[in-house]
């Protein structure tokens, strides 16, 4: 059975993966009315974004929070998804997130998509935090934990993971 998923897409962290995924993103929310709420969200009102967002029929929510941790919260509190996804800055959406999201047993709290081991080894040089990879938290997680630190940037999903843990939640890591 497929929960009501929501994916919070902030675009001022991942400005250079997003046209790759809207096409695609744009065929899922299609396929799957009612179901999947695609939120791509930016801190101000850009026409280029704007422009894009809606050539793939996806609104441009412009939520004036000056970290990505504030707006997730934001965005989050507007939404009824029971799955709250966030996309991994680094490496976007994992090939078949949701059919793999569909066959899992209910029995996690969250799920942490990494991509193979050796797919971005190189490149993690580049990066002052360690990647998280996309993490999908169940939202009554997300609220007991109140949410991401409001003060953190691009490091607010992997606090968010750092706290599932220290807070034995059940985490499952899915790769490739």
């Amino acid at each position: 059975m497929m929960h009501r998923t929501c994916i919070i897409i902030d675009a001022c962290l991942m400005a250079t993966w997003l046209p790759r995924q809207l096409p695609g993103l744009r065929h899922l929310h299609r396929q799957h009315v009612g179901q999947l709420d695609i939120h791509v969200v930016s801190e101000s009102n850009q026409p280029r974004l704007r422009a894009l967002s809606r050539r793939f029929g996806l609104a441009l929510e412009v939520v004036p929070e000056p970290t990505a941790g504030a707006r997730g919260n934001r965005v989050v509190q507007g939404t009824q998804g029971e799955l709250l996804l966030f996309p991994s800055p680094q490496y976007g959406l994992p090939a078949q997130w949701l059919a793999r999201l569909e066959t899992l047993p209910d029995d996690w709290d969250a799920l942490l998509f990494t991509p193979p081991a050796d797919a971005w080894r190189p490149l993690q040089r580049f990066w002052h935090t360690p990647a998280t990879g996309t993490l999908c938290v169940r939202r009554d997680w997300f609220e007991r934990l109140g949410g991401f630190d409001p003060t953190l940037d691009s490091e607010a999903p992997q606090d968010l993971l750092a706290r599932l843990r220290a807070c034995h939640a059940r985490i499952q890591t899915l790769s490739g």
